[in-house]
């Protein structure tokens, strides 16, 4: 074999090797990549559930109290409405009346956003509630203002409680709109006030 077919041969099987090691690198890449987007997702997911502060399983109690009834139950059916369109389940009524009773007895809503939880406690663990949201509504009286439209604001306070004893959010929100009528406004910025304390729960 002549010395420049020899060199060829060399030169074809350095390219072969060079070839075969970028492959293996190629494939060493890919499951780098996978893996470190397999971890990712398992991290996504392990901060979404530990952002999710209700407990799945289980029903929840909702307790809400206000200086005006029609405001209290405003704020109840919001917060109703919101646990079930996120799939999570809301006891029944019929239990949820006794536990509005056992609350109000106790004042357990005014002591659990105070910071005391017990009462809260002894009712999740009587009614066998995985959490219980309790909430104080109040909405201010409208005022009109200098282009005849009223402006009014609402502030909900809200807290829930697991029965593991967990709290979670504990903060108020407080809203301010403006609308036609004095009821307007004062619904309106009722239900805003209700909606943003929500977020603190999902």
């Amino acid at each position: 074999m002549t010395t420049a077919r020899r060199v060829f041969g060399f030169a074809c099987l350095a390219v072969i090797l060079f070839t075969q090691g970028e492959a293996q690198a190629a494939i060493l890449l890919r499951s780098k990549v996978k893996d470190s987007l397999d971890d990712s997702s398992t991290s996504a997911k392990s901060e979404e559930n530990h952002r999710r502060v209700l407990p799945r399983r289980g029903d929840i109690g909702v307790v809400v109290d206000g200086s005006n009834p029609q405001h209290v139950a405003i704020a109840e059916a919001m917060i109703i409405e919101e646990l079930a369109s996120r799939g999570y389940r809301v006891v029944d009524e019929a239990k949820m009346k006794r536990i509005r009773m056992a609350a109000a007895r106790a004042q357990a809503a005014r002591y659990a956003l105070e910071g005391n939880v017990e009462a809260i406690l002894r009712i999740n663990a009587h009614y066998s509630a995985a959490a219980t949201i309790v909430a104080h509504v109040e909405a201010g009286n409208p005022e009109r203002n200098e282009f005849k439209l009223y402006t009014g604001t609402a502030s909900v306070a809200l807290l829930a409680v697991t029965s593991g004893g967990k709290k979670l959010g504990g903060k108020t929100a407080d809203a301010k709109v403006v609308a036609y009528t004095a009821d307007e406004t004062r619904q309106k910025a009722l239900k805003q006030a209700v909606k943003d304390a929500l977020q603190q729960l999902f």
